[in-house]
């Protein structure tokens, strides 16, 4: 204990993937470009570096530097004078077992418990991902895998906080954690793809003031095992207003439609005896029900790159028609990965030009309700020569028919980096053509499938305000406006 900061603040917090995530562990194996990081048990984690860096990030883009610095400690130096120790101390987050436990300690009955078993395999849940270029078609070496944990997955991990007891130092404390109810708020890789979202589950917190003998007590009796709530207080999660740009659309599919190259038929077979060649996405999920956790059967699953992809084709046009980028009739075909609006919103790797930049656009992975309504048409390929049917080429393709999508999007603020407004206006068109079933998404839109549509055009939470140029103001750790 530092004697200027007597007073210590102390959370336990349990997390709940909202949707699939993966903490790498910087490594590949034989067949899959990302593995996720294991603890002791060979089960997925929460690294307490990441989760300090993470918090500290967000901190600095909600509150400033100042805030950051003071609660996270900094290196002594770039004009912020001497060093300083951080106040706020993070613990490794355990995953829960299928008793809602965090797994803590080695484990012997990993095999037997019906959750760990399967998180503990080397690969729980596999995407398979594909880059497409501006013609539609697969990119050259845009082929890779990824391994993730599921949707569902509990984590539990400890906050612990120094402050002299002012109501200021209280204020940033009570900041920090609203920070773990931001939207903004992703771990692990392919945060602008869909992965990496979470809410809180639970929260509980106490207050020791060294000071005191009470105190003192507390605090040597204060819980180290993550399972025990004991001398804590509950508190319940509350819908935190954070002012972030998003905008919400409810669409409705028109007929059929398939995204993804999925392993699990969702209906019955039909027509042949074997599972239908092609299937729509679809992974299990973890439910909690009084207390226990079970795995699903597979639901199917949109994940938010396939969105994303054609925003990003469809944002790059109405650019380009906006500043007046025409193609000359002999000139190269556009590049959507090379045009300012996509660079921008979507992000882009570093080359020769610039560094590189993550995007400013978050959407979920988006699953739908169990037990669709399936359509699977049988197709064939006719010989052009002779008018028949070429042999072996009779397969079917599984479709969901005239299902529901709801989707959700939210803009990052960026402080340094300015959104022109021809590149927000871009975005609002694409997301219009979409709404108006200008944009079909997913596999066959050559051949009817993937239209959407929506009652009204999208809505967006400020009322328009970021596409006309207005960012939101910086806020404080109270969530007031900054001055």
């Amino acid at each position: 204990m530092i004697p200027e900061l007597p007073v210590h603040d102390f959370a336990r917090v349990t997390l709940e993937a909202e949707t699939p995530h993966a903490i790498g562990s910087g490594a590949g194996d034989a067949t899959h470009d990302l593995v996720l990081m294991r603890d002791a048990n060979h089960l997925p984690t929460l690294p307490a570096s990441g989760l300090a860096g993470v918090l500290r990030h967000a901190c600095a883009d909600e509150y400033g530097d100042t805030v950051a610095d003071r609660l996270f400690g900094h290196l002594e130096g770039e004009g912020r004078g001497e060093g300083r120790i951080s106040r706020v101390q993070v613990f490794w987050g355990l995953v829960h077992d299928s008793h809602d436990r965090p797994v803590e300690g080695l484990r012997e009955d990993v095999d037997g418990d019906e959750l760990l078993s399967r998180l503990s395999r080397s690969h729980p849940l596999i995407r398979q991902r594909v880059r497409l270029n501006h013609r539609g078609a697969a990119d050259d070496r845009g082929k890779f895998d990824v391994t993730l944990a599921p949707r569902g997955t509990r984590y539990t991990f400890l906050l612990g906080h120094w402050s002299d007891g002012s109501d200021a130092a209280s204020r940033e404390w009570d900041g920090l954690l609203r920070l773990l109810q931001s939207p903004a708020l992703r771990l692990g890789r392919g945060t602008r793809a869909g992965s990496g979202a979470f809410r809180v589950a639970e929260l509980h917190m106490a207050r020791w003031d060294l000071r005191t003998p009470e105190g003192r007590e507390g605090f040597r009796n204060r819980p180290r095992h993550r399972a025990s709530r004991d001398g804590l207080q509950a508190l319940t999660p509350g819908d935190t207003a954070f002012r972030i740009p998003g905008v919400e659309l409810d669409l409705q599919a028109e007929a059929g439609w398939r995204i993804g190259g999925g392993e699990h038929p969702l209906g019955e077979y039909s027509g042949t005896k074997e599972p239908d060649n092609m299937l729509p996405q679809s992974e299990p999920v973890i439910e909690w029900r009084d207390g226990r956790g079970t795995w699903t059967r597979p639901r199917p699953v949109v994940p938010a790159s396939a969105i994303k992809g054609a925003l990003a084709h469809r944002v790059a046009f109405h650019h380009r028609r906006l500043t007046g980028e025409f193609i000359a009739p002999d000139g190269p075909p556009p590049d959507a990965e090379r045009s300012e609006a996509v660079r921008c919103l979507f992000g882009h790797p570093s080359d020769r030009d610039a560094s590189g930049l993550a995007g400013a656009v978050i959407i979920n992975d988006t699953y739908l309700e169990p037990d669709p309504q399936v359509h699977a048409p049988l197709h064939n390929r006719i010989d052009r020569f002779t008018g028949g049917v070429q042999r072996g080429a009779l397969f079917q393709e599984e479709q969901l028919w005239r299902s529901r999508l709801p989707l959700r999007l939210h803009i990052l603020p960026r402080r340094d980096i300015p959104v022109p407004v021809e590149v927000r206006e871009a975005l609002d068109l694409a997301l219009r053509d979409l709404a108006r079933g200008w944009l079909p998404l997913g596999a066959g839109g050559s051949r009817g499938l993937g239209g959407f549509a929506a009652e009204h055009d999208p809505e967006w939470n400020d009322d328009g305000a970021w596409v006309a140029g207005q960012d939101a103001p910086t806020l404080n750790a109270e969530g007031d406006t900054a001055r």
